[in-house]
């Protein structure tokens, strides 16, 4: 099943079996829930949720077709989704390609959600990175929608790509 945050519960335990030190990178969740609460403030709710919106058409997109050999090729309807369907339907929308495309959306849809849930977050935890120098090596452990932002603020700081989802400090 899909169980959300079990990565990083996998993360730790195996860190923790290894003797590594573990940091917490994220920001404090008290401040991203004011900030998301100061986000949604300023964002027209209907709008983004309305089923014409650029955002609910993207996700639309990433839903399975119909199990039952429709030939229409239109998706089914999310409330009839049996469990299967929606362990596919989640492996889709975790796929790096999906992931940009939803995250672009939302921060063409609703910048302010976007810069607190996301981008916020992503200079944080890339700042945190940024300073950790006492391990001999680190390994970081974030959430898809976060890679992208920070590699980016890595590698605005010196650090060089070692393979196709990780940095190092030069």
């Amino acid at each position: 099943g899909f169980n959300p945050g079990e990565e990083f519960v996998v993360a730790v335990k195996e860190g923790l079996a290894v003797g590594s030190q573990i940091v917490l990178g994220d920001r404090d969740v008290d401040v991203t829930l004011r900030r998301l609460t100061e986000a949604l403030s300023k964002t027209d709710l209907k709008k983004l949720t309305s089923s014409d919106s650029d955002l609910e058409k993207s996700m639309q997109e990433l839903l399975p077709s119909s199990s039952s050999g429709s030939s229409t090729g239109k998706p089914v309807d999310p409330t009839a989704v049996d469990k299967e369907s929606l362990a596919r339907y989640v492996e889709v929308v975790k796929a790096k390609d999906n992931v940009r495309l939803i995250m672009k959306t939302l921060q063409d849809a609703a910048p302010e959600l976007y810069q607190a849930m996301v981008a916020e977050r992503d200079e944080f935890m890339a700042k945190g990175l940024n300073k950790i120098d006492m391990f001999p090596s680190t390994v970081a452990v974030m959430g898809i929608a976060h890679v992208d932002g920070v590699e980016r603020y890595l590698g605005g700081n010196g650090w060089t790509n070692i393979k196709a989802s990780g940095c190092m400090p030069k």
